[in-house]
């Protein structure tokens, strides 16, 4: 829970499932920067980015259910035992990508098409209660808040996860088509932006930032096509930054707090 006064926040249940909510935090004067949360479990930092806003412009949504990275939406059907179909958060913003993701965690409903149904159903109601929240308009900046792991699987360092601006960078020589350019920069390699406007690589570019640039293809290429926010906002012509750092995990690593601090107040220092 956020440690900010109960006036500065508004929580808002989701009707068709009202475990699931989002917790909304308005800044003083409005403004076209909107941050959001995702995953519960990737909660670095949430508290100086809401007192943040809360003091200065800006909205900052964060989802919430259980504390997790997944959601589990409770799908109930006449003559049926209820079931629990879980979902990433940031993989249900466009069709496709819900039906890819609820297949990807819940490969026991290949057989039960119905549930599938319905649980893609649900997943894009969520998906336009969280886009209501959000308010997004065309000269929106939408900026991700996530936490990654210490280096990356397999990297021969005992790292997990798959975020890295090292891995990134392999991705893109292997071929990689989601992916336009990457650059390394100064900073630690979990510790990166991931963008879809080149003005903005170029800018981060020049200040010395571990930078990922999505490549626009993913607005016309099926294949690409993940329903993350990034893939959504680049279909939509809405400016998108992504704030990924290290947070500590059982293997190890340790919670970048202050490289967190430092990077959501380089953002809003460029509107």
């Amino acid at each position: 829970m956020l440690s900010l006064p109960l006036f500065l926040m508004t929580t808002v249940a989701f009707s068709p499932q009202p475990d699931i909510s989002v917790e909304v935090i308005e800044g003083k004067s409005s403004s076209n920067i909107v941050f959001f949360a995702p995953h519960e479990n990737e909660s670095l930092a949430n508290d100086y980015l809401a007192n943040k806003i809360s003091q200065t412009m800006g909205r900052f949504v964060i989802l919430k259910q259980n504390g997790k990275r997944t959601i589990s939406l409770d799908i109930r059907l006449p003559n049926k035992e209820p079931s629990s179909v879980n979902i990433d958060p940031n993989r249900i913003f466009t069709p496709l990508g819900r039906a890819q993701n609820i297949n990807k965690l819940n490969p026991q409903l290949s057989k039960q098409p119905k549930i599938f149904k319905a649980a893609k159903q649900k997943a894009a109601e969520l998906s336009a209660f969280i886009l209501q929240h959000l308010q997004l308009k065309k000269n929106s900046t939408l900026v991700a808040t996530h936490n990654n792991t210490n280096g990356f699987d397999f990297d021969g360092k005992g790292g997990e996860g798959t975020v890295s601006i090292i891995r990134y960078q392999k991705k893109l020589d292997s071929g990689a088509r989601f992916l336009s350019e990457v650059f390394q920069g100064k900073d630690d390699e979990d510790d990166l932006f991931y963008l879809t406007e080149q003005t903005d690589f170029e800018h981060y570019k020049k200040d010395g930032w571990n930078i990922v640039l999505q490549n626009p293809l993913v607005i016309t290429d099926p294949s690409e096509d993940d329903g993350s926010l990034s893939v959504y906002a680049q279909k939509n012509k809405i400016r998108y930054i992504n704030i990924e750092t290290e947070r500590k995990s059982e293997q190890g690593g340790r919670d970048h707090l202050e490289e967190k601090k430092k990077m959501i107040d380089y953002v809003l220092s460029k509107p």
